[in-house]
């Protein structure tokens, strides 16, 4: 019910800051969660594009080693939690295959791992930081950090908090 009367809400909220605040104070502060909802909301639509990037590699891969490909579905959902989602959906993938042909497994095991090197060094610090304006050195350090300091949900918002600092101190 609060999603569907959001407007109704931030209107209520912009009209508090404004009415409590000094006019500069509140226009900073309403600039600030302007660029944070940006930010947020270009990194979840970055999130997608490179879980839908993810999930088409891996599709083919599989179509090519004549593996059964429905995994590549679960490898593109688990892939929506950074770095280490589509190695979660691998993990589960492997061990489906596994129950059928182990053989295969063992060649999935091989084009995940190579998967993952150019998913986590080339297309997500490229599309996500893209997305959300940030370097891709920048996008690595904020996963490994956030994930390092706060674990799976460091490593969910670490990247659009460090691009709203970023964006901040380019501001300042």
């Amino acid at each position: 019910n609060l999603l569907a009367k959001k407007e109704v809400v931030a209107a209520h909220l912009k009209k508090l800051i404004t009415t409590v605040l000094p006019q500069t104070g509140a226009k900073r502060l309403l600039s600030i969660a302007s660029l944070t909802n940006q930010t947020f909301t270009n990194f979840v639509s970055g999130q997608l594009t490179e879980a839908v990037i993810i999930g088409v590699l891996c599709f083919l891969g599989m179509l090519i080693l004549r593996i059964p490909y429905a995994v590549s579905a679960f490898v593109a959902v688990t892939a929506l939690v950074p770095i280490f989602g589509a190695w979660l959906g691998g993990g589960l993938g492997t061990f489906l295959i596994l129950l059928a042909e182990p053989i295969k497994a063992v060649w999935f095991i091989v084009y995940l791992l190579i998967l993952q090197q150019v998913e986590g060094n080339l297309i997500y610090p490229k599309v996500v930081g893209k997305s959300v304006g940030l370097p891709g050195l920048l996008v690595l350090m904020a996963v490994t950090i956030g994930g390092g300091a706060f674990g799976v949900l460091g490593m969910l918002f670490s990247v659009p908090v460090c691009a709203v600092l970023y964006s901040l101190y380019l501001e300042f």
